[in-house]
């Protein structure tokens, strides 16, 4: 299968940096693994247009916030579903893994996050900075794409979503987002930016690695935040919101990146081969 065949691809280009020299740590370029991704989100917005500080506690950010996220578990204001389109080196640009070949994907889900800081600033074109903490995410393995027209309804639990962690898929990572996203303030965990006349924005999270069938390969602390804690993974995103994202009812649609180092040449050749024994499980499965 073509996922056997970039396992091979990436051992032999591995050996071929590594053969002539004593075996030994390399570190690539930060950030040197970037996993693309496609999202649709439910969030908490309706904060008001009005300029200054609205919010400084979850509390006092539940009760001033007018619209609260659709079908959204524990206070949390962020929640939604997320889609691999690839997996690529930076430095290079080669691929290991591709939404759909072999017909296979990477879907998962995010939430957990709550408002906790939240200000307005501009006063002709208001815009909105959330500040949230807390956060999860868990990545799946699977035979189909995630099917975002269910929309926020397609919730089944918690940490369940039709489409995704309901058709025998494995589970291949999952992460906690990490505090220290905004230098000066350590407790934050996500930081967003958006234009209140459009919804359109970006945002950005450290994420620390906890499990999954991949978790040795992403497990390296290598992304340092600004106030200097280490973690494994950097995400950064754009978001607004289209037709794709209200039909549904999702507050937003996103795409992104999240970025990771990769320690020594052989784990590439070590992802490529995680992948292939993931799909290899979830076919007996």
């Amino acid at each position: 299968m073509i996922l056997n065949k970039l396992s091979a691809t990436l051992i032999a280009a591995t050996l071929a940096v590594g053969a002539s020299a004593p075996a030994q740590a390399v570190t690539l370029v930060t950030g040197d693994l970037k996993i693309t991704i496609n999202a649709f989100d439910a969030s908490t917005i309706g904060y008001g247009n009005t300029v200054g500080t609205k919010c400084e506690s979850i509390a006092q950010c539940n009760s001033v916030a007018t619209k609260p996220a659709v079908n959204a578990y524990g206070g949390e204001d962020t929640w939604g579903i997320f889609s691999v389109q690839s997996i690529s080196r930076v430095s290079n640009g080669s691929l290991i893994f591709t939404a759909g070949t072999n017909g296979e994907y990477l879907t998962g889900m995010f939430g957990g996050i709550k408002d906790t800081y939240v200000e307005v600033s501009g006063s002709k074109s208001p815009s909105t900075l959330a500040l949230g903490t807390g956060g999860w995410l868990n990545m799946y393995l699977t035979g189909q794409n995630y099917n975002a027209s269910f929309g926020p309804n397609g919730r089944q639990g918690e940490f369940g979503y039709r489409g995704i962690t309901n058709i025998g898929g494995t589970l291949a990572l999952s992460a906690v987002f990490a505090p220290g996203v905004l230098g000066g303030d350590p407790e934050y965990t996500y930081s967003s930016n958006y234009a209140n006349n459009t919804i359109s924005g970006g945002g950005q999270a450290f994420l620390d690695v906890t499990g999954g069938s991949l978790k040795k390969l992403f497990d390296t602390n290598l992304q340092q935040d600004p106030n200097g804690g280490m973690h494994d993974l950097f995400m950064k995103i754009t978001y607004g919101q289209t037709g794709a994202s209200a039909g549904p009812g999702w507050t937003v649609d996103i795409s992104g990146d999240v970025q990771g180092n990769v320690p020594e040449p052989g784990s590439l050749a070590l992802l490529g081969l995680g992948f292939a024994g993931l799909a290899a499980r979830r076919r007996r499965g």
